[in-house]
């Protein structure tokens, strides 16, 4: 999960690069070997100074392979006091200049510290394309600790995306090359991001079902952690993390005693969590999560205006610290605190206020590609490039356009034809739908019948939809258990009737060969686009149409 603020130290160049350099220019291993110490002692802001002096000097001697590990370290401090989308930022500089270098190496690491600050800010589909591309081209490399952090910040992206099986399979192979390659203490990464990725999926659980699930696997996950802390080495590829690490180890026993009841170890957990020692922007991720134990312990205490106050502030320090999924974390709990006490009036608002957060989240993601696509200009006026770019273009094709699972357009193929769509419909008039489609209760497809049920049902129901429109239609997977529709050229009308033809193909499948009772459902809102409409404002009148379904079909 979480503590990889300082997960790789910037890839060196290879042998090659490096002899022919050493002679005639300074190297940036000293300099920001110096600032990873600073790190470690909480000089946050000098050791963020010494690595842009690095990068000035490597700008004026043009030597793209130390602007690259500079940039990569400054990435790294913006994760540690919490800004994510200047280290995204940063982060994309780094992948250019690798890419240009040739540096296979370095661009696998700056293209890992673009997904985890990405995921952070809740943009699962970019950091989980950034994260496997990433581990594709460490594939390139020869086996080594390298890919110990690749594979556990894929792990990282997926836990954040809720896509838990494939997360914990990220982390153990993290694990499993820890062990082979890496010096022993590494393998406490990955086992620490195993914890939280339970302490993640009980939250889950609870949320959707009202009922705490067993503990067991996260006090094992915990143990497994717990015999590494005693060690005092340091992490050779992970300077300064071993703390950190053990704030999070303890945060995740401190929820994990508040859920089984044993209210005072857990308090003395989250006292023992606190690092009071470090400035307050020091791992600003770790700082926000204490406000979730605290929530929690106020919560088992039944003092739940003490568990409101925490939730809330959990969200606003997440939002401040930039950390999108944490204040999504808040939310939910916050929803679940009111329903305990039986205001479902505020739980419904608190409900609204998370979707619009999402919402929020969705338009920045559109905001984005534009200085992704700049980039991407920037790097093609390479002859170098062009070169490294043929050999990669057709991974990088599907990896940018198509959903890996039901071969459909995936979320940013959708957001690029949405916004054209828009451009267009406003200089033709002519009018343009969008229908947004929710499987009902997907969750019990994949509790009661395997996740391998629900990926059958995902890609059965992609090809329905598919079935069902036109071919100047654009179906696509925004994510999880959610679809969407561009109709262009239609009314709502005849948008409508297209989706009444969905609901047809949706009631003649059948789903015998996982259970004759399985029976499987859409809701489907469609909105007709404004003059002066934008992705987000579109989107927000569909998700509302679909919601109305979906308690239209309940009631």
């Amino acid at each position: 999960m979480v503590t990889h603020f300082f997960l790789t130290p910037p890839a060196m160049p290879d042998n090659r690069r490096m002899d022919a350099q050493q002679s005639s220019e300074p190297s940036a291993s000293a300099p920001l070997d110096e600032a990873r110490r600073l790190l470690e002692g909480g000089e946050v802001e000098a050791a963020r100074s010494l690595a842009v002096s690095v990068l000035k000097t490597a700008e004026d001697l043009g030597d793209r392979s130390m602007q690259a590990q500079a940039l990569m370290a400054l990435a790294q401090y913006d994760r540690v006091l919490g800004q994510f989308r200047r280290a995204i930022a940063t982060a994309q500089r780094a992948v250019q200049l690798s890419q240009l270098d040739g540096d296979i190496s370095s661009e696998a690491s700056a293209l890992s510290l673009f997904a985890h600050a990405s995921s952070i800010l809740g943009r699962d589909a970019e950091a989980v394309e950034a994260a496997l591309l990433s581990v594709k081209l460490g594939e390139l490399l020869a086996p080594g600790p390298h890919q110990v952090n690749l594979h556990n910040y894929l792990g990282v992206t997926y836990l954040w995306s809720k896509s838990f099986t494939k997360a914990e399979a990220s982390l153990r192979e993290s694990e499993r090359l820890a062990l082979l390659y890496a010096p022993v203490s590494n393998v406490l990464l990955p086992r620490t991001n195993m914890a939280w990725l339970e302490v993640m999926r009980l939250s889950s659980e609870r949320y959707f079902t009202g009922v705490m699930p067993s503990t067991a696997t996260l006090r094992q996950r915990l143990a497994d952690c717990s015999d590494l802390f005693e060690e005092g080495s340091p992490f050779p590829m992970l300077p300064g993390v071993r703390s950190v690490l053990q704030r999070f180890a303890r945060s995740s026993l401190a929820l994990c005693l508040c859920w089984e009841g044993r209210l005072d170890a857990a308090e003395q957990e989250w006292i023992a969590a606190e690092d009071r020692a470090q400035p307050a922007k020091y791992a600003q991720v770790a700082n926000v999560i204490s406000h979730w134990v605290r929530a929690e312990l106020h919560w088992g205490r039944q003092d739940m205006e003490g568990a409101q106050r925490e939730a809330a502030v959990l969200i606003e320090l997440a939002g401040d610290a930039e950390f999108e999924q944490m204040a999504n974390v808040g939310h939910l709990l916050l929803t679940q605190i009111f329903k305990a006490q039986g205001q479902y009036a505020r739980a419904l608002e608190e409900e609204g206020a998370h979707r619009r957060r999402e919402l929020r989240v969705r338009s920045e993601i559109l905001d984005s590609r534009h200085g992704v696509v700049q980039t991407h200009l920037d790097i093609r006026t390479s002859e170098q490039h062009l070169r490294l770019l043929a050999q990669h273009s057709q991974e990088l094709e599907r990896l940018s356009f198509e959903d890996s699972l039901t071969g459909i357009p995936n979320r940013r193929s959708f957001d690029v034809a949405l916004a054209q769509a828009l451009k267009n419909e406003s200089n033709s008039k002519q009018p343009l739908c969008l229908a947004l489609i929710d499987l009902n209760d997907f969750k019990c497809v994949n509790d009661t019948y395997s996740h391998a049920a629900g990926d059958d049902v995902l890609k059965t129901v992609a090809d329905a939809i598919r079935a069902s429109v036109r071919q100047t239609d654009l179906p696509a997977r925004l994510g999880g258990d959610e679809f969407v529709v561009l109709f262009p050229h239609t009314t709502v009308e005849a948008a409508q009737s297209l989706c009444r033809q969905i609901h047809s193909k949706m009631a003649a499948l059948r789903w015998d060969h996982w259970s004759p009772e399985l029976r499987v459902t859409v809701s489907i809102g469609v909105a007709l686009a404004e003059a002066e409409d934008t992705p987000e404002t579109l989107f927000r009148r569909s998700d509302r149409k679909m919601f109305e379904a979906k308690a239209a079909l309940e009631a």
